[in-house]
Order: C-alpha cells, then structure tokens, then sequence
C-alpha cells in the first residue's frame, strides 16, 4: 500500500519538483536503516550465550556446518552464474541473490553503502531487496511443499492414506486426458500442501476475547513507579548500539592512517563498514556480562525480559519492511533522480540473469535438502534441513513457520538447537563478517566474480572438514596399520597367484612363536634393564615382536572330525 502511494504521488507531482522527497518521504529513507540496527542490538539480548562446547557438541555442530554450508552455497552459485555472463554482469551482481535470500530485507537494506560506495553498484540494492521479497514468498510455498513430502518424525502428511492401489484407481488416476499417475500424485501433494497452509493459519488475526486465549505479550522486570518495562527495554537496546558506535569509531578513525593513494585508502572499506555488525558485537558482550554477574542461576532470569525485547525487534522489523517496500525502486537511485522510471529500467535489463539466479539459488535450496541433509544431519534431518531452507530462502521467521509446520508438537529438539546455534550462525552469514567484508569488497577489487566462487568453495570444504563424520573418515583413514594398507590396496590390483607367491616368499608365524613370544614377554618383564644391558644382545620378546609384525598369520587347516 505504501509503495502504490508513493507511486501515485509521483504521478500527480508536476514535472522537475521533488514534492514526495519534500513533503511525504521526508525521514523514510533514514528510518530502514536506524530499525536494523535495533534489530540486530535485540539479537542476543535476552538470550543466555551458549558455550562454544555446547554448540559444537552433537547434533547442534551438524546443524551449524549444514546451515552454513547452504548459504555458502547460494553464494557459489550466483558468482558462477555471474561470472558465466562475463562483462555484461557487473561483479558485484553475485551478491544480490545470497543477501536478498539469506540475509532477508534486514539485511539486504543494510548493504545498500556497500553496493553504492564499495561495489560501486547501486542497482545491485534494489535488485537484493526484491530478491528478499520474492524469497519471502517461495519459501513459504516451496517449503509448504517439502513439509508433504518429506520423512517427518511425526509422519506430518496429509495426502491420501496409505493403501496398495489397484490396477482400478491406477487407470483412475491416470485421467481422461491420459495424465501419468505420478504427475497426478504431485499435483494432489502440492494441493494438500496448500490445504495444510491454509488450515494452520488462524482464521483471525485477533485472540479470542477469552481470557485463556489471550497470550501475554512480556513480563515486568522493573517497577512501573520507578519506569516503565517497555522504555528500560529500549533504553537498553539504546545503549547497546551507542556502544555498538564506540566500537566503529576507532576503525573509522585508523582508516585515516592509510598510506595516500593505497588501496585500504581508497577502497573506504573500513568506513563503510555497517553500524549494525558492531551493534551485533556490543549486545554479545552486554549479554555476556548480564549471565555472569546479573543472572540468578537457580530461575535463570535477570533484569532483561525476552519477550520485551522480541515485541521491540517485531515493531522495528515491520517497520523496516514497511519503509523499505514503500520505498523500493527509490532509495537507492543517485542524487537528483527520482520516480520509479530508473528502476523499472533496472528490472528490464537485468530481469534474466535476475530470474536464473533466483530461480538457481531456489534449486539449490531443494537439492541441500534432498542430497546432503541427509547425509550431514544426524538425527530428525528433515525438521533441521526445512528450518535452514526457510531461514536460507526467506527469513528466520519462514524457517520457523516451516518447523511449526513439521512439528507443531515441539516433539523434536531442533527448535532448542536452532536456537542455540543460531546465535554463531549470524556471525558468519546473514549480516555476519562474511557477507560484510567478503562479496562485495572481493568482487569490486579484482573485478570478477571467479574469486568469490573459489572462497566459497574453499569455505565450503573447510567446513566438511570440521564435521564429525568427516573427521572419523579421515581418523581411520590415518590410523590404518601399515602391514595391512601394504595387504589390501595392492591385492586388489594384483592376481591371487602373485599374492600366494608373496606370501609363500615371506616367514609364516606358528603357534609355538606366539607361545615363545608370550612367554619371552613376560620374562622381559621380570628382568632389570642393567641386566639385558650387561648381556649386550637383543632381547627375544623385541625379535619375537618384529617378526609377529612382519610376517602375515597363516591359518592352520581345519582339524579332520571323525565320524
């Protein structure tokens, strides 16, 4: 509605005036950015900070590396489908499909200073924050579809009850018009999938006037005679980003020791460096230092209410996404441009490798799903790989949609480990150091997006080799004996005649050199050190030992059973 009324004011403004910069827009361009910021200092306030041995525990270290993995992913993806069109593509293109999907509008707002001042792409802003929307949408859809079809814990399915048709209902489902039955199971799943969609959403937006209906929304954690929860809540948030401000100054200021006409210098890399990022930092330092000393360990609460502080991160997300939509197509057009020409320009020109990258990141996101969740995710995979695809696709808040869907119950732990980790995940990807000072300044440097597409593929890798099922290969892998690597890699490769000839050639191990072994053991250990070395030979348990090691035991023949 917003946006439609910003497009009819610039219908009806006279031609060459700015009369929605000067009278309706005034303070909207500013008010996307100041409500990301207060989105992420409410991340962590509230939330008890996991140790690093809790998260890295199992099944909590699967589902970070997996999450991780996705996202990392998209961004392989869009630079390999970048650097596929060439010069046609600016470089920093590959950047708009992982930070419109992973990131969400939050995050696709907040770079805007890094594709105008770093990218030197302006229109990769307007192309993320519409890439945001749309996955907003496929992701609900597509992950309605996943819930149907995938192998719930809870067997959460709603298509027809399992039974053996018969040749009967076969013909049936075919149809008149000869459509194969199997297409017509799909097409039955997908409309069941948006039956279930329609029937878990409430049929009013408002609680029942009962009281038992009726949720309450926070807790008081300070007197109302003294100040209001609400104000001291956002007192706090106030205070986590004016630290999170003193943290940025520094960095600003050691830009300006740069050597002239560096590339440090010229790239502006650390000024343009997003408040939010440090607001992120001082809420984890605050956090920290609330669980330590201001906690009581017996209830676990302090003087910071969740739930206030989640309504005051929903109040400035929807306005985010409010401003931000109204202003799509506006707020990232060059000084002195206005209407929405230039952007539907932008979407005419882009609009292909805007659709495949789009609809590749999508196809990404179902493949993780079906081909390597299962294989990284050790228990309840498809709870945990439907939360990513929605978090990866649209937002935390379709991730959580799509797990109400899988488990309505909370049978399932994976709400607790989604949580948990959740808090690292954000560090790394979705507004993290990653997609901060990667994408873009990479891209924009060297001009190509090749090197963003090796990092990604390198972060991947990194990645697998932390997964504990990796890192067990890998164990056996180095601690196989020598003498048997020696017997079975070769064996494959030569004929059992060459092996029969090996063995025969070397020294065959009896039962009375295992018997001699033993016993010469156990003499060793009776025997002092000065002793044997007074002797000046060897002792028989080390030959004994080396020549058990060296030669292969050969089985004796079966004993004869009479009759």
């Amino acid at each position: 509605v917003g946006w439609v009324f910003f497009a009819c004011v610039d219908l009806v403004a006279p031609p060459g005036t700015s009369l929605m910069e000067d009278w309706f827009s005034v303070g909207w361009d500013v008010l996307p950015g100041f409500c990301t910021n207060v989105v992420f200092c409410c991340l962590f306030l509230g939330t008890s900070v996991p140790r690093l041995a809790d998260v890295l525990s199992s099944p909590r270290r699967e589902h970070l590396i997996y999450g991780v993995l996705v996202v990392f992913g998209q961004y392989a993806v869009s630079a390999a489908l970048t650097a596929s069109y060439g010069a046609s593509l600016p470089p920093s293109f590959a950047a708009v499909m992982p930070y419109g999907y992973a990131g969400g509008p939050v995050v696709a707002y907040a770079m805007k200073d890094l594709f105008v001042d770093v990218g030197h792409y302006p229109d990769g802003f307007d192309l993320s924050l519409a890439a945001a929307i749309l996955g907003m949408f496929v992701g609900v859809v597509a992950g309605a579809v996943l819930v149907n079809v995938a192998p719930l814990a809870n067997s959460l399915h709603v298509v027809a009850p399992p039974h053996r048709p018969n040749s009967s209902s076969r013909a049936e489902e075919r149809g008149s018009a000869g459509t194969p039955g199997r297409r017509a199971g799909l097409l039955r799943r997908a409309r069941a999938s948006m039956t279930e969609l329609v029937a878990l959403a409430p049929e009013s937006d408002h609680y029942a006037p009962h009281r038992r209906a009726r949720l309450p929304a926070a807790e008081q954690t300070v007197s109302v005679e003294s100040l209001d929860s609400l104000m001291f809540h956002i007192c706090l948030v106030m205070l986590v980003m004016f630290c999170g401000y003193l943290l940025r100054v520094p960095i600003v200021l050691l830009e300006l020791a740069f050597p002239a006409g560096s590339f440090l210098e010229r790239s502006n890399l650390l000024s343009v460096l997003p408040l939010f990022l440090f607001c992120l930092i001082a809420g984890l330092a605050l956090q920290s230092v609330v669980d330590s000393h201001f906690t009581d360990h017996r209830s676990g609460k302090s003087f910071i209410d969740r739930e206030t502080i989640v309504r005051v991160s929903n109040t400035a997300q929807d306005l985010l996404i409010t401003t931000a939509i109204a202003r799509l197509g506006r707020s990232g057009l060059p000084p002195g441009v206005t209407g929405l020409g230039p952007f539907f320009s932008i979407i005419a020109e882009t609009w292909v490798p805007f659709a495949l990258v789009c609809a590749a990141g999508l196809v990404w996101g179902v493949l993780s799903f079906w081909l390597i969740a299962p294989r990284l995710l050790p228990d309840h995979w498809a709870e945990r790989a439907l939360v990513e695809f929605g978090v990866s696709i649209g937002a935390t808040s379709t991730g959580l949609l799509l797990l109400r869907m899988a488990d309505p119950n909370d049978a399932t732990p994976v709400l607790r480990d989604f949580t948990c980790k959740q808090i690292f995940h954000v560090l790394i990807t979705g507004g993290g150091f990653f997609d901060v000072l990667v994408p873009i300044p990479l891209s924009a440097s060297t001009q190509s997006a090749l090197p963003l597409l090796v990092v990604s593929l390198l972060s991947i890798a990194l990645f697998l080799l932390c997964h504990p099922a990796v890192q067990r290969a890998c164990r056996r892998r180095l601690t196989r004996s020598p003498a048997r690597r020696q017997l079975s890699a070769p064996s494959a490769r030569r004929s059992p005649r060459e092996i029969s000839l090996t063995l025969e050639g070397q020294p065959r191990v009896t039962e009375g050199d295992m018997r001699a072994h033993g016993a010469a053991l156990s003499l060793g250990a009776a025997a002092s050190p000065q002793h044997d070395a007074e002797a000046g030979r060897e002792d028989f348990s080390e030959v004994a030992a080396r020549r058990c090691a060296s030669a292969p035991v050969v089985a004796s023949p079966p004993i004869p059973q009479g009759d």
